[in-house]
């Protein structure tokens, strides 16, 4: 499992700077990320108040099939209809300011080498966001069987195994 934690601010002052987060991860890896939500880009900035319940605050990170020729100003990927790859939800975090996300292990084994992907923060029922990152999500292709290794007896000479009490 890769852990990540990022943290990003919802308010910033100044227009020109795009907040990117690359990744790069294997094919069979699962990805434990928490995303730390601050008021702002000033660092004193504190982690926002997140509420429970209908119309609170939500996190939806989505992961695309990047092509390197559709390209916006600045760089900022098209993401062609219809090629979302993912898409999940966070879960608020016992931290403050903090949703928790997972995509189980082998989940990115079938995507391509090069995604895009972006985190979202939706108010009242998701009828308002705001993008709070992106970037490019590199996956490496993982070789051979992703089954979990197992471990292996220790044996007599007579190849009977040898057990603990």
């Amino acid at each position: 499992m890769t852990d990540h934690t990022f943290i990003l601010p919802y308010d910033r002052a100044s227009p020109a700077h795009i907040p990117r987060r690359d990744l790069v991860l294997s094919g069979a890896d699962s990805l434990s990320l928490r995303i730390t939500v601050v008021e702002s880009d000033n660092p004193n900035a504190q982690a926002l108040e997140l509420t429970g319940g209908i119309g609170a605050p939500a996190l939806i990170v989505s992961v695309w099939r990047d092509s390197p020729t559709r390209r916006l100003d600045y760089g900022a990927p098209v993401a062609p209809a219809g090629d979302v790859l993912w898409s999940g939800q966070g879960i608020i975090s016992d931290a403050a300011g903090s949703f928790d996300l997972l995509i189980p292990a082998a989940t990115m084994a079938s995507w391509p080498l090069r995604c895009g992907w972006s985190a979202a923060l939706s108010f009242d029922a998701a009828t308002q966001a705001e993008t709070l990152c992106e970037g490019t999500l590199h996956v490496r292709p993982s070789y051979g069987p992703t089954a979990p290794a197992t471990a292996v007896p220790i044996t007599t000479d007579a190849l009977d195994p040898i057990t603990t009490d």
